[in-house]
């Protein structure tokens, strides 16, 4: 015999759809601060080394019969244009320009230094006395004990471009 009863049915809630939307929000809340966070962590984390980039070779010539390398990079606010190249007795020649962000070269007070280092190893760093020739114009030698892999830190204040490049035999 049928009921006179209407049918009634039966929920049951697998999540309140009260709810539903705030634990959205909730979850993309947390994911945009994760993200703001990490953004100002970055901005607040500083490197200490940049790389610098090898942009082709220096031609033997007088003075640098072994050849080298040409490089440019930005070492903090520097725009930094060189190249180091090495004579037949291993000595490394560097020049190097550098220009600021509105194209300013540095004042003669900037503490500048470059030294020689073999990677890999924990020898001593082989300094190079850099010499102010003109404005923003430096150059500088070091003598090279061998041939083989050498890096080139080249030091601003706050912070250190590297530049990886090879001696030739």
């Amino acid at each position: 015999m049928p009921s006179s009863q209407p049918f009634k049915t039966r929920s049951i809630p697998l999540a309140d759809s009260n709810n539903t939307p705030r634990i959205v929000a909730a979850i993309l809340g947390l994911v945009f601060f994760a993200l703001i966070a990490a953004f100002v962590a970055m901005a607040m984390i500083s490197r200490d080394e940049v790389r610098i980039n090898a942009i082709g070779p220096l031609g033997k010539a007088p003075g640098i019969e072994r050849g080298g390398v040409r490089f440019s990079g930005t070492v903090h606010v520097w725009e930094v244009v060189g190249s180091v190249g090495t004579d037949h007795d291993g000595n490394a020649q560097l020049s190097l320009n550098l220009r600021g962000p509105n194209g300013q070269p540095p004042d003669a007070g900037l503490q500048l230094g470059a030294s020689f280092v073999r990677p890999d190893t924990d020898a001593v760093a082989i300094p190079a006395v850099l010499q102010r020739i003109g404005q923003g114009v430096y150059s500088g030698s070091a003598s090279l004990p061998g041939d083989g892999a050498w890096v080139l830190r080249l030091t601003v204040p706050e912070i250190t471009g590297v530049l990886a490049f090879t001696v030739d035999p």
